[in-house]
């Protein structure tokens, strides 16, 4: 029997029965997931989205192939209706070598940048600032590519979901919000979680059309989601789609589903998307009677075979446990002191020098870092800069004066007061082509960003198996001595230190802040900059053509053979003049700044403790947990240990918050008195 075709989509015939293979797929996957965790063969937990295939398959099909996604914890079928290898994803959730991510994410953090597809996420609206950052990355390189960003209806309620709608919507940005409405967030029911009746409805407070329709339905879906993308593209700006669906199985493996009865789940199984999906295909005659049944065959064949092929696939080996922690240049790993970075030739030229005499010309710390900055605008479209009140206030401290007449406000974009966003736009437009140099006012205030930094950015090039990398700069004004008390003036850097995937600098002169920003803007990878507040009026020479200074090179500022000290950010010109006291009274001290604190020099250190015998750390941050225990604890372990000729002693902040008082406050950290007291005290020692 012919049927009369109703052309209701403007989809093609094939692309339409493709949908249904692929809801197949979906659905086949999961079973076989369950299935393959029963067995023994997943390591861990995962989140299956059974019943939610229409909505993935429905929003993913008003695509273009360029265009990208971000995803959840309940990925599998995102990246399937993307077009990722079932085989790759499969070996992924049984954590082999040959798995999409190399076996270093598994179910929650599937990615394939080369599809589009920016990664599940672990964290619930953790990819939601990301899309925000993609989205922009896509405006400022002049690109008509649109991002959807995934999320359950429990990421409505999170800080990341408000602050990415509202900063979404202020700039116009082109993404499509996308709420798979399944009902919980793990136990709790979206009744008892809203206090308005659809997740749809808080578009208005951000200026943006929000859409509730219902997610069984695949073609609704498309149709909700391809106006959504049309208005992204013209430039209107972002919308809010809800689609209301349902999951089928337990929030993860060890749900046992006690929050909800067999009636309700009874209910949602009679509406299931998949025959739901194929009957309208029936109806309107792009699909025979007997042709579903072919296709769903089709995927539990496919499904099968990739579970052969992973069974069989080889584990990561354990000697590339560190692989891909960090995106380096095999060239300047080999000679970071001879051969530049990539972006430095190409931005500045092959003849940028590294190490350069400083010169005579002599500015501020704060200037030099403004002049690191406006020499990557000035020759690198693809950077950026982006935080709270830079752009003609000038930034908190100064620091990027009038960058914004120079570049204008799309590059020097001021935000709302949305610290977390902050990072999250950063992360995502720096893994999306851009170079991002994000400010925070305090450091104290990337506290609120610690989500997006620490378990995202931090965590991406790793976790999806070294095939992303995260070009951002994290600018940190630090420490105390200005009088703002216990909220504007901590020194965290050891924080992040003891992240892997994080670079952490610290310079203490305006030669060292410009060379080193300029190196930190070249670097891919998230690089946490931290400025000593004190040291902006600090004066120096300053070389005015560009320059770098390779990370994870330390300078001696002073040579000396009694006593070493390694002293960071402003506590390096307090051992300075220390030095120059204790030199009166005939001791000589070599002062060495790491400058960068991850990676750090140790050959450098340990080379200086061999010849001294004596060692002194300072920082300003507080002594327990401090920077300087590390550098302790290294020394301790190298071959340096058997030429200490004292105990290594330690000088840091006390423990305590930084108290408003002036006395107190210039108490609770190390001063030149201190260092000097210390270092008679270790030179008299004996043995």
């Amino acid at each position: 029997m012919t049927i009369e075709r109703e052309q209701t989509v403007d989809l093609p015939a094939e692309k339409l029965v493709n949908m249904l293979y692929q809801m197949y797929l979906i659905r086949t996957f999961e079973e076989a997931a369950f299935e393959q965790y029963a067995a023994g063969n997943v390591h861990g937990t995962m989140h299956l989205c059974s019943g939610e295939e229409a909505a993935a398959v429905g929003a993913i099909a008003a695509l273009r192939p360029d265009d990208l996604i971000t995803s959840t914890h309940r990925g599998h079928g995102h990246a399937i209706a993307k077009g990722q290898n079932i085989n790759d994803m499969m070996a992924e959730l049984l954590g082999k070598e040959t798995g999409v991510c190399l076996g270093r994410g598994g179910s929650m953090h599937m990615a394939d940048l080369t599809l589009g597809s920016l990664g599940a996420n672990g964290v619930v609206s953790g990819g939601i600032p990301l899309a925000v950052g993609a989205g922009l990355s896509s405006k400022l390189q002049g690109l008509d590519r649109v991002v959807v960003c995934f999320f359950g209806d429990g990421a409505t309620n999170t800080a990341n979901f408000h602050e990415s709608l509202n900063m979404a919507s202020i700039w116009k940005l082109p993404v499509i919000f996308v709420c798979e409405n399944n009902q919980y967030a793990m136990s709790m029911s979206v009744k008892r979680s809203l206090s308005v009746p659809h997740v749809a409805d808080r578009a208005v407070a951000y200026g943006m059309p929000g859409h509730t329709v219902d997610g069984m339905d695949t073609i609704a879906s498309y149709e909700a989601v391809k106006e959504a993308v049309a208005r992204a593209r013209r430039g209107e700006g972002p919308s809010l789609v809800e689609l209301v669906t349902y999951r089928y199985l337990g929030h993860s493996k060890s749900d046992k589903q006690v929050y909800r009865t067999r009636e309700e789940v009874k209910e949602w199984l009679e509406r299931d998307p998949i025959p739901r999906y194929q009957n309208w295909l029936i109806n309107h005659g792009y699909l025979g009677e007997t042709e579903g049944q072919a296709l769903k065959e089709k995927a539990e064949t496919e499904i099968q075979n990739a579970i052969e092929y992973a069974l069989v696939q080889p584990e990561p080996n354990v000697s590339d446990l560190t692989k891909y922690v960090y995106y380096e240049e095999p060239e300047v790993l080999a000679n970071p002191t001879q051969v530049l970075p990539r972006w430095i030739q190409e931005t500045f030229g092959p003849k940028t020098p590294i190490n350069p005499p400083p010169g005579t010309r002599e500015i501020s710390y704060a200037e030099a870092l403004r002049e690191a900055m406006a020499l990557a605008l000035e020759h690198d479209p693809q950077v950026f800069m982006l935080g709270e009140d830079i752009g003609a206030y000038g930034g908190a401290f100064g620091v990027t004066g009038d960058l914004v007449n120079r570049f204008g406000p799309e590059r020097v974009r001021d935000t709302p007061i949305s610290e977390n966003n902050i990072a999250g736009t950063a992360i995502g437009a720096g893994m999306t082509g851009m170079r991002a140099i994000a400010e925070m006012q305090f450091m104290d205030f990337v506290t609120l960003s610690m989500e997006q930094i620490v378990l995202q950015g931090a965590k991406i090039r790793y976790m999806f198996g070294g095939k992303a990398h995260v070009s951002m700069v994290m600018r940190l004004p630090a420490g105390s001595g200005t009088g703002a008390a216990a909220q504007h003036s901590e020194s965290l850097e050891a924080w992040f230190v003891n992240v892997p995937g994080l670079k952490v600098v610290m310079p203490s002169t305006p030669y060292d802040a410009k060379g080193l920003l300029l190196a930190a803007i070249a670097d891919n990878n998230p690089i946490m900059f931290v400025e000593s507040k004190l040291l902006y009026k600090t004066k120096g020479a300053v070389p005015d053509e560009p320059y770098i200074i390779p990370l994870g090179q330390a300078d001696i500022k002073r040579s000396g053979t009694d006593l070493t000290i390694v002293a960071i950010g402003v506590m390096v010109p307090r051992a300075l003049e220390a030095a120059a006291q204790l030199a009166k009274e005939g001791i000589e001290v070599e002062v060495i700044d790491p400058r960068t604190l991850k990676p750090y020099d140790e050959a450098t250190i340990t080379a200086s403790v061999k010849k001294t015998g004596r060692l002194i750390v300072v920082h300003e941050a507080p002594l327990v947990g401090g920077f300087g225990g590390e550098i302790a604890a290294m020394i301790g372990q190298s071959e340096a240990f058997a030429y200490l000729e004292a105990p290594i002693v330690r000088l840091g902040g006390a423990d305590v918050p930084v108290p408003y008082n002036r006395t107190l406050e210039r108490a609770m950290v190390p001063q030149v008195e201190n260092i000097v007291e210390a270092a008679r005290k270790l030179v008299k020692y004996q043995i």
